[in-house]
């Protein structure tokens, strides 16, 4: 799901190119050709959260295990993940002054690990009060009005995106008729790719497989054959019904490191997954 942001880029040198062929320029010779070149920001880049503010002022550090990942996109756009749930925000930069819009975020629920939803909260409640930032190093720290440092992050590498075929795909969350809805805790529904063409996976209850094609980001999945065990759970059920019905809606997908996305021809995020080790 992306949304449309404003570009933050900051001209900052010209590059005299002295000319070739046996000559040689002098400076200040009308002979030179002057090229601009752009020059990112220091903050843009992938960072890792090591600690924020907490709502009583103290300093919290991130939840182990939850490796919250923010990137600042040279085009003007923030995304990440707090620890469960991908944000995407834009930013404009001027020197050491930043601001960063509301963040629009998926709505799934994390019960693993313990207080990553409490941290995702209260990141997402911090990133609009952003109005600076210090780079020293590796490490980025995000500033109030005030100056308190509300935030510190770690350069970290992007991970790399895990491929679409041959990975055990867990559902994470999925929307029907606009509602989010976090899968079912301890279900494992889940959703794979064959080589063959073959999409296969479990709906929590039942096991279903079925064609799929792709074309750069366009995918379409089934018709799906399915087994017909009753599950005993009515909420079982019921995420088995909407699970089926939004991977046959999905047209498109994102695969962004270990986090895959479905999307429906109205742009909705259909499904959310996250790659099993």
């Amino acid at each position: 799901m992306k949304e449309v942001t404003g570009s933050a880029i900051l001209v900052a040198a010209v590059a005299v190119a002295l000319l070739a062929a046996g000559c040689t320029t002098a400076p200040g010779d009308g002979g030179a050709n002057n090229t601009s070149r752009a020059v990112d920001p220091p903050l843009v880049g992938t960072w890792q959260l090591t600690s924020f503010l907490g709502a009583d002022g103290r300093e919290v550090a991130a939840v182990a295990g939850s490796t919250p990942l923010v990137t600042f996109d040279r085009d003007g756009r923030v995304s990440g993940t707090a620890g469960c749930n991908q944000f995407s925000a834009s930013y404009t930069v001027s020197g050491s002054r930043l601001t960063i819009a509301a963040p629009v975020s998926t709505m799934m629920y994390c019960s693993f690990p313990a207080g990553v939803m409490d941290q995702e909260s209260r990141v997402l409640e911090l990133l609009p009060l952003t109005a600076g930032y210090v780079v020293a190093g590796d490490t980025l720290s995000l500033l109030d009005q005030a100056g308190t440092g509300i935030m510190t992050l770690h350069r970290a590498a992007r991970p790399e995106d895990v491929p679409l075929v041959g990975t055990t795909w867990r559902l994470a969350g999925f929307t029907v008729n606009q509602t989010a809805h976090s899968a079912i805790a301890g279900s494992n529904a889940t959703l794979a790719f064959g080589a063959d063409g073959r999409a296969t996976g479990s709906t929590g209850c039942n096991v279903f497989s079925g064609p799929y094609s792709t074309d750069d980001a366009r995918i379409s999945i089934g018709p799906l054959a399915v087994t017909e065990r009753a599950c005993i759970a009515p909420d079982m059920m019921l995420q088995e019904r909407e699970y089926l019905e939004v991977l046959g809606a999905a047209t498109t997908y994102d695969i962004d490191g270990d986090r895959l996305t479905l999307v429906d021809a109205s742009a909705t995020l259909a499904a959310e997954f996250v790659a099993l080790d």
